[in-house]
């Protein structure tokens, strides 16, 4: 999956991970204090992909994902 993603109006902590079956976990990338990304994800195993943003900031930001390539779906956790 080729991504893309850009925080408006400050900055944010991630974890780009993955977890599958059989307790499968892996972090690709961590980051501090980061106003924006862009890469692949390349899943090394089948299962849930994706990004966790944390907001350590006073205000309020806006974060937008864009994403190409191959996978089923994409879904919103909170």
């Amino acid at each position: 999956v080729n991504f893309n993603w850009v925080v408006e109006g400050g900055a944010v902590n991630f974890d780009m991970h993955g977890d599958g079956p059989g307790g499968k976990e892996i972090s690709y990338e961590k980051g501090r204090a980061t106003p924006n990304a862009e890469g692949k994800l390349t899943a090394d195993f089948d299962g849930n992909h994706g990004w966790f943003w944390r907001n350590r900031g006073a205000a309020d930001v806006t974060l937008t994902l864009k994403t190409e390539g191959a996978y089923s779906d994409i879904k919103q956790m909170k």
